[in-house]
C-alpha cells in the first residue's frame, strides 16, 4: 500500500504540475484584488411589505463577481464594518465554494478550522491561486445564516478565449456580430450568469436562533425564491417606484450562449427552465462534462451548471423560473421568475448616442418588469421524480479518470440522524455527533495550532474500531495520497419521510461512484459500482431511497431510525489541510450535519 501511494502521488504531482505550466504557458497569470466591505442594511428584494436587516457586501447583493483566468491569483480583503455585539452574530467568514485551495488551506474560510472568524472592526486577508480548475463557482458566508444574503458568483475563465471581458477590435466596433467565446470544445457567443437564492420574511438572526433552539419543528420554506437577488412577492400590489421587478436578461436571436446557474440556496433544492428552450449543459461544478441536454436542471444548494443555449425562437419575453424539488407534501410553484428578452441589435452607426453593452452589443433598455412574462416553462409532475435524476447520464468529457477503477485505501461511513434532545433542540448527528464550533478552538483555528505544532498529530489513537473518527483530535485523519470512499448514510424513522441532502467537500471535487437504497452495509454494498461514468464534482445529492424491509423486524415495528438511501463518493487526499465535509442545507449543517478531515497535518504549507 505504501509503494502504491507513493506512485499516485507522484502521478498526481507531475499530472497537475504539468496542467498548470500548460496554463500558465497560454496565459501569464495575473493577480487580482477585490475589496469586501460587510455592512447592515434594510432591504426588500421581493417587492413586498417586508424588509429585513441583512448583512451585504459592499451594499448589494449578490455581492461583486469576482473573476480571474485559470492560474490567477485572488486576493480579497475583507472588512467587518459591522457594529460590535455580545454574542458571534456579528462575526464574519467567508468561504469560496468549490475552489480546492491547493497549498492555501488558510484562505478556505471555515471558523475555527482554517481561521476565526473576522470580528467587527477586523479585516482578514484571502489570497489564493486558481490551479487547475476553471468554471463556475461562487464564494458565501460561512457563519450561521449569513449566507441567505452573504454571496456572489465566482467565475475562473479557462482561457482568454473564454472571457468575455477581452473585447476583440471586431466585436468593439461593429454592433451585431462578434468573435465566439471558447471553452474546450464549445463555442458560444455571450454569457449570463443566473443565481438562485431564498428570503425569508424575518431577520437571520431570529431565524438561525429558531433553528437552534428548543421551539424549532420544521423548517419554514423560503418567503420568496430570488433569481440574481430579484423577484417579485405580489404582482397584485407592486409598482415601478418600490421595486427593481423581475431580473431580465437580454439575447440577441440566433446566437448561443452561456448560462451560469448557481444553487446559491439555503434550503431547498431547485428546478430551473427557460421557456421553449433547451439546456445543453456543459459543465458541472467546474468540470466540463459531454454535452447532455435537458429542458430542466436540478440545482441542489451549492450546485452549479454551465449550459447552452440557442436563442433560435421568435423575438419576445419567455420566463427563466424555478420550482421546488424533493418537498415532499409542500407545493412545488415558487415566485421565482426572471425574463429572457430577446432584442434585436442596434447598429452603432445609426443609433451614435447609445453606450456600449455586453461584449460590445448595443441594446435599448426597456423598462423594469413587474409582470412576468405569458410564455412560460412547463415542468414534470412531482410524482414523476425519481431518485438520481440524470447523473448517470453525464459524462467527463476527457474520460473517465482511472482512479475511481482502483482500489480503495478504506472505506468511511458518515451516519446522519436526527435526534431530539433532552432541552427540546433537535440536533443532526453523524456518526453519533453533532458538529459544532467547540469541536475546533474558540481561541485558535485547528489549522494554526497545527503549523505553530501545539497540536497533536493523528496516529496516536487507533481509529479502525470508530469508522475512521478520531475522539481526542474531533476530526477524521487522512494520511497523504490515501484512496478514500466516503459512505454518506441518510436516515429516517419508519413511515416518516425521507429527506435529500446535498453533500459538500471543501479542498477536494469527488466522484460519485455508487448509490442505492435503504442502509449500505460493506458486505453486501462494498463492490457496488452502478455509476460508469463518474464524473468530478464538490456537490452529491444523497435522494430519498427507502427499503420497506427496513420496517419491521423479527415480526416487530422497528422504532429507531433506519437507512433510506444512499452515495458512495471517492477523493484522493491529494491536499493536506483541514477540510469541512457537511450538508450544504445550511440550517442541517448548523444543526450538527457537518465533519471535518485532518488530512496529512505534517505537510500542511504555512502561507
Amino acid at each position: 500500500m505504501i509503494r502504491w501511494n507513493t506512485l499516485l502521488g507522484f502521478f498526481y504531482l507531475v499530472l497537475c504540475v504539468g496542467k498548470i505550466i500548460r496554463a500558465e504557458a497560454i496565459t501569464e497569470s495575473i493577480t487580482r484584488y477585490y475589496e469586501f466591505n460587510v455592512t447592515q442594511h434594510s432591504i426588500n428584494p421581493d417587492c413586498s411589505e417586508h424588509t429585513s436587516p441583512v448583512f451585504l457586501i459592499n451594499g448589494q447583493m449578490p455581492g461583486p463577481t469576482i473573476t480571474a483566468n485559470q492560474g490567477d491569483i485572488i486576493h480579497v480583503l475583507i472588512r467587518n464594518k459591522l457594529s460590535e455585539v455580545d454574542t458571534h452574530h456579528h462575526d464574519v467568514a467567508i468561504h469560496f465554494h468549490g475552489i480546492r485551495q491547493y497549498g492555501s488551506n488558510h484562505a478556505d474560510g471555515v471558523p475555527f478550522l482554517t481561521q476565526l472568524p473576522i470580528r467587527p472592526g477586523q479585516e482578514f486577508v484571502q489570497e489564493f491561486r486558481v490551479i487547475n480548475q476553471a468554471g463556475t463557482f461562487f464564494y458565501h458566508a460561512h457563519v450561521g445564516l449569513q449566507e441567505e444574503t452573504v454571496f456572489g458568483p465566482l467565475i475562473v475563465y479557462e482561457s482568454q478565449a473564454a472571457n468575455p471581458e477581452i473585447l476583440s477590435t471586431e466585436s468593439s466596433t461593429n454592433s451585431t456580430e462578434f468573435l465566439p467565446l471558447t471553452a474546450g470544445p464549445f463555442s458560444y457567443h455571450d454569457e449570463h450568469v443566473a443565481i438562485l437564492s431564498e428570503w425569508w420574511h424575518r431577520p437571520p438572526i431570529e431565524f438561525e436562533n429558531f433553528l437552534m433552539g428548543s421551539k424549532f419543528k420544521f423548517l419554514p420554506e423560503a418567503d420568496s425564491v430570488l433569481i440574481n437577488g430579484r423577484t417579485m412577492h405580489d404582482t397584485r400590489h407592486a409598482t415601478l417606484a418600490k421595486c427593481g421587478g423581475y431580473d431580465v436578461m437580454t439575447v440577441l436571436p440566433n446566437k448561443t450562449y452561456r448560462f451560469r446557474v448557481i444553487g446559491a440556496t439555503t434550503f431547498r433544492t431547485l428546478g430551473f427552465a427557460i421557456a421553449r428552450h433547451n439546456l445543453t449543459i456543459i459543465e458541472v461544478d467546474g468540470e466540463l462534462v459531454k454535452p447532455y441536454t435537458v429542458n430542466q436542471l436540478e440545482v441542489a444548494p451549492g450546485q452549479r451548471f454551465s449550459v447552452l443555449v440557442h436563442t433560435d425562437q421568435v423575438l419576445d419575453d419567455y420566463s427563466i423560473r424555478v420550482v421546488r424539488r424533493w418537498s415532499d407534501d409542500v407545493g412545488r410553484p415558487t415566485n421565482g421568475i426572471a425574463v429572457l428578452q430577446y432584442q434585436q441589435p442596434i447598429s452603432r452607426l445609426n443609433h451614435p448616442s447609445l453606450g456600449v453593452g455586453s461584449r460590445g452589443v448595443l441594446r435599448f433598455k426597456r423598462p423594469a418588469m413587474i409582470q412576468p412574462p405569458s410564455i412560460h416553462p412547463v415542468f414534470e409532475k412531482a410524482e414523476l421524480e425519481a431518485p438520481y435524476w440524470i447523473w448517470q447520464e453525464l459524462e467527463p468529457l476527457y474520460g473517465v479518470d482511472p482512479t475511481v477503477r482502483k482500489p480503495a485505501s478504506r472505506t468511511i461511513k458518515l451516519r446522519s440522524v436526527d435526534r431530539h434532545l433532552p432541552d427540546g433542540t433537535t440536533r443532526w448527528q453523524v456518526n453519533g455527533v453533532a458538529y459544532t464550533e467547540e469541536m475546533g478552538s474558540k481561541q485558535q483555528p485547528i489549522l494554526y495550532n497545527v503549523l505553530n505544532k501545539t497540536r497533536q498529530l493523528p496516529g496516536r489513537y487507533n481509529t479502525a474500531h470508530t469508522n475512521g473518527y478520531d475522539p481526542n483530535l474531533r476530526t477524521y485523519p487522512l494520511k497523504h495520497f490515501e484512496i478514500v470512499d466516503i459512505v454518506i448514510q441518510t436516515t429516517h424513522m419508519p413511515g416518516e419521510p425521507c429527506r435529500s441532502h446535498p453533500w459538500h467537500t471543501h479542498g477536494h471535487s469527488h466522484w460519485e461512484i455508487a448509490n442505492g437504497k435503504g442502509e449500505y452495509t460493506e458486505e453486501r454494498d462494498g463492490k457496488i459500482r452502478n455509476i460508469n461514468t463518474p464524473i468530478l464534482k464538490d456537490i452529491t445529492m444523497i435522494y430519498p431511497n427507502v427499503d420497506p424491509d427496513l420496517f419491521t423486524k423479527d415480526g416487530e415495528k422497528v422504532t429507531s431510525p433506519v437507512g433510506c438511501g444512499w452515495s458512495k463518493i471517492r477523493i484522493v487526499a491529494d491536499n493536506p489541510g483541514i477540510w469541512a465535509v457537511h450538508c450544504h442545507n445550511t440550517p442541517h449543517m448548523l444543526m450538527g450535519m457537518m465533519v471535518a478531515l485532518e488530512e496529512a497535518p505534517e505537510l500542511i504549507s504555512r502561507p
